[in-house]
């Protein structure tokens, strides 16, 4: 079922996040460093605003609107929806600008516009994203993943051709097409947008449940993105640019692996625990993390084996430089944290434990800025990369530690060493290719058949090394291909 589940999504999670690692890759050719950092910084601040402004609902959706089954307490629960929509709008305007005051606030009131406008429709389909989840419509989630992402790019592109290098019209574009998308999907997925009252009982069950996590994963943000603040801080505007495309890279290839199977894999471990399976619940949560790490072990070992050829190709020249001195270090600090958060930590939602979650987070966040201060004092940019890369490894040791003695989680540590052995294996055999007179050259046919040969080294090993799973999945594709004859 995870599998298929997998599948079902997997144009959704594989386009969608593909539109923005496009979208981050081609900005770089038309933005100068300090406009495009400035750009990326509002894209990643959405996701803060998203958090402490709208997030503790839609955590509360996901886990429990199931809960709500007669069609009184549904529309109690679409109006009390509503109603929230309606009174975080303005407290995502206000957070908006303030970030971008606190950053640089001599921006055009242009930039003030399309700042609020991109975070405003960027928050509604990611909630219209999570409902879609729930109610494993994939048509519509699939379309909120794709087209908005998507159609932004598409527009971008030749309105800064046209216009000049403005990253107000960067937002704007993104924001209307965002806009358009929600509102053909929002009546489908069923949200009321007018709100007719609030059910009180709801409202608090949703803040009582939702806001420690809230809190926790706003310090997760701080984790993830602190980094950009501290170098813009210590280093100015041009250095945050720099900074932004090797961070941003490595953020979303690895959100990319990570959200190809939470996304169908989470609501399987929900079902479970609604239906008072909690063994089941946790032994679908290890699967989930060992199909995350899967994924993510041969994208991130794979992309550092091709690091300088890849850099060259995609990214602007002036990126060139610092774009390849922290790649592979932010793209394994990236794995480490994108495998902890969607993979075994998805168990502190399950049992209801927001306390030790939101310790975990207060704690990685203030050793992240730590680690970064002290990285870019020690060693600039790649100091700061570096810093960060190892306070999140420290983080996944002792979280990991906690989960197994405190909740009985089995970490699956010896199946993802074997998997770690396969991917190393795939780079290994990257690494050996100017050996044979077969350098990756920074072309589209040489990376492409790089890519290729790594998929064909990694797939082999990793069935070799997983002899029973692989006879299983044979077995199993075989029998549907009898059944659907």
């Amino acid at each position: 079922m995870l599998i298929r589940q997998t599948l079902a999504y997997l144009p959704a999670q594989l386009l969608g996040p593909l539109a923005q690692f496009a979208a981050a890759i081609a900005l770089t050719h038309v933005l100068g460093a300090a406009d495009y950092g400035l750009t990326m910084l509002v894209f990643a601040s959405q996701e803060l605003v998203f958090l402490l402004c709208l997030s503790w609902w839609t955590i509360y959706m996901m886990r429990y609107a199931g809960a709500h089954r007669d069609a009184a307490a549904q529309a109690r629960f679409r109006m009390t929806e509503a109603g929230v929509l309606l009174a975080t709008g303005g407290l995502q305007i206000l957070a908006t600008l303030l970030v971008v005051l606190a950053t640089e606030p001599g921006v055009s009131p242009l930039f003030h516009l399309g700042a609020v406008l991109f975070t405003l429709t960027r928050s509604l389909v990611n909630l219209l994203s999570e409902r879609a989840r729930k109610a494993e419509a994939i048509g519509a989630y699939s379309a909120l993943q794709i087209v908005a992402p998507l159609g932004g790019l598409a527009l971008s592109l030749p309105a800064l051709v046209l216009v000049g290098p403005h990253p107000e019209w960067v937002l704007i574009l993104f924001a209307l097409t965002q806009g358009a998308v929600a509102a053909l999907t929002a009546r489908r997925l069923g949200l009321a947008l007018r709100p007719a009252g609030i059910d009180r009982a709801v409202l608090a069950a949703a803040l009582r449940f939702g806001l420690p996590v809230v809190v926790a994963s706003s310090f997760g943000w701080i984790a993830a993105n602190g980094i950009r603040f501290v170098v813009e801080a210590a280093e100015g505007p041009v250095a945050l640019g720099l900074l932004s495309v090797g961070w941003g890279l490595a953020t979303r290839l690895a959100a990319v692996a990570a959200m190809v199977v939470t996304a169908a894999a989470y609501p399987l471990a929900v079902r479970a625990m609604e239906a008072g399976d909690i063994a089941g619940a946790k032994r679908q949560l290890s699967d989930n993390s060992l199909l995350l790490f899967i994924l993510i072990a041969p994208a991130t070992l794979g992309v550092i084996a091709i690091n300088e050829p890849l850099v060259r190709l995609l990214i602007a020249a002036e990126y060139h430089a610092a774009t390849i001195m922290i790649l592979p270090w932010a793209l394994v600090g990236a794995a480490i944290r994108n495998v902890r958060m969607h993979g075994w930590d998805q168990l502190y939602l399950l049992m209801e434990a927001p306390r030790p979650m939101l310790a975990l987070e207060m704690i990685e966040a203030a050793l992240t800025m730590v680690a970064a201060v002290l990285g870019v004092l020690l060693g600039g940019l790649a100091g700061a990369v570096i810093g960060t890369t190892l306070a999140a490894a420290i983080i996944a040791l002792g979280d990991a530690v906690y989960l197994t003695r405190c909740y009985g989680f089995a970490i699956p540590l010896g199946r993802c060493a074997r998997v770690l052995l396969a991917a190393a294996a795939m780079a290994g055999a990257l690494a050996l290719l100017p050996r044979f007179g077969l350098p990756v050259a920074p072309r589209w046919d040489s990376v492409i058949a790089a890519i290729l040969l790594g998929m064909l080294a990694y797939a082999p090993v990793l069935a070799a090394l997983f002899p029973r799973e692989t006879r299983d999945l044979v077995r199993a594709f075989r029998a549907r291909q009898r059944g659907d004859a």
